[in-house]
């Protein structure tokens, strides 16, 4: 029992070692590229400090995305180690099934599992919107508050110039159509206030009606209400992209809009791309293991890196297209982010039982 604890911890540190190597080696080499790539870009009021400041501020990001692959050419570089010293070989003799072997390189990668969920939970919210706000020359804007903001309700469209955390509007603009898309009529108003879940009410309003036979006429109004799916405490985050929302961000929009109006898709499929994601790791992991115990175990170091790097992209480009394939073919994309996914541990479970 002791032996055997002993021979875990080894394989466990080796693996991880060669993974958290892996996943440094990556992050600089994207970090040194895009840099290299931004200064392509430079022009007044965007130097290469600022493109050094905003691929910094990128870093967690670059990070969270190439952690399946330095996982997968981690493991294959950790296991490699192991078989090119015939300790694999060793072990196998003495008693050590694969499957077991195979355990303990998924324990190893649950370190990059750990790190991806804080990327994504804690930190990548964060420095994407500061990344973004020196691309663009503005200063982040405030937590709480939400600059030009288009949604619908329906055959309304409705356009926000300033919204805050508070329940404030400012400068609202709506065009109304009906089912056939002909214009009905136009309202603007100086200003608004929050109610009530799902209701607002907006100040000195100007309403232009479209009549039956074309004519129009001019209405205004102190008051008027507004039906508007849009909670104060939400307002900010609807000037976020929804791959830099974190995942209980993401939940907790997504409820929110469930519950008032249709949730987007592109928000459904960045919550289950992130959701997949550490799936996605371990079935790389696996697969990784395939490349060392099955078809590949007599190649050398190089041949399976060039494999396994190619096994990763190729993998990744999958998961982009269906995932966005999704967004026009599924009624939810998380059918199309899990199926490479699962295609992936199946290959890998595959070889595995093979060279078992």
């Amino acid at each position: 029992m002791l032996a055997r604890r002993i021979v875990a911890k080894h394989v466990t540190q080796t693996t991880a070692l060669a993974m958290l190597g892996a996943t440094a080696v990556l992050s600089g080499l994207q970090v040194l590229f895009t840099y290299l790539g931004e200064l392509g870009s430079l022009k007044e009021g965007y130097g290469a400090w600022e493109a050094l400041k905003y691929v910094l501020w990128g870093a967690p990001t670059y990070l969270y995305e190439i952690l399946p692959i330095a996982a997968l050419i981690g493991a294959v570089l950790g296991l490699g180690t192991l078989a090119s010293n015939s300790e694999l070989i060793v072990m196998r003799s003495v008693g050590v099934s694969l499957w077991r072997i195979v355990g303990w390189v998924i324990r190893s990668a649950l370190i990059l599992v750990i790190l991806s969920f804080a990327l994504s939970e804690w930190v990548i919210p964060y420095t994407n919107e500061q990344a973004k706000a020196i691309k663009s020359f503005n200063k982040p804007v405030k937590v709480g508050e939400v600059r030009g903001y288009w949604t619908r309700e329906g055959q309304r469209f409705i356009f926000i110039d300033y919204a805050n955390a508070k329940g404030e509007l400012k400068n609202v603009q709506m065009v109304d159509f009906d089912q056939d898309y002909r214009l009905r009529s136009t309202l603007r108003a100086q200003d608004g206030q929050f109610v009530q879940d799902g209701s607002w009410k907006l100040n000195q309003t100007e309403e232009v009606n479209i009549l039956q036979d074309g004519t129009a006429n001019l209405s205004t109004h102190d008051t008027q209400p507004l039906a508007l799916a849009l909670q104060p405490k939400y307002v900010h985050m609807v000037t976020i992209d929804p791959e830099d929302l974190s995942p209980s961000q993401l939940v907790s929009f997504m409820s929110y809009m469930h519950e008032y109006s249709q949730v987007p898709k592109t928000y459904e499929l960045a919550f289950w791309q992130k959701v997949g994601s550490p799936f996605a790791l371990i079935a790389l992991v696996v697969v990784a293991c395939s490349f060392i115990f099955g078809p590949l175990r007599q190649q050398s170091m190089g041949f399976r890196l060039v494999i396994a790097l190619f096994v990763g992209l190729g993998f990744f480009y999958l998961q982009d297209f269906m995932g966005y394939a999704s967004l026009v073919y599924a009624p939810s994309p998380a059918w199309f982010v899990f199926i490479p996914i699962l295609l992936i541990f199946l290959i890998g479970g595959w070889l595995l039982h093979r060279a078992r």
